[in-house]
């Protein structure tokens, strides 16, 4: 698998993670405003069936991904037992 293939396999992985309750529009929204392209065209061509994301920019996708995900995971109330 080349390098491309791993990062791409990663950010997969990582975005079944984002929830399903609108966080993934708004995921494609922010990265879309943060690498100056059209959310439209990163829902139909980065995250939908094609996965095409541009070498240049996977580093910063898998980062914003993987910081929605933190988010993520400190708005979950930790499940104590009393």
């Amino acid at each position: 698998m080349a390098p491309q293939e791993n990062k791409i396999e990663t950010i997969k992985k990582h975005w079944s993670q984002v929830g399903n309750n609108g966080a993934k529009t708004k995921l494609i929204k922010a990265i879309a405003t943060d690498l100056g392209k059209s959310p439209l065209s990163l829902k139909t061509h980065w995250f939908a069936s094609f996965w095409r994301i541009p070498l240049e920019y996977q580093p910063r996708v898998l980062e914003l991904i993987q910081h929605q995900i933190a988010m993520q995971n400190q708005a979950i109330p930790a499940n104590t037992a009393e």
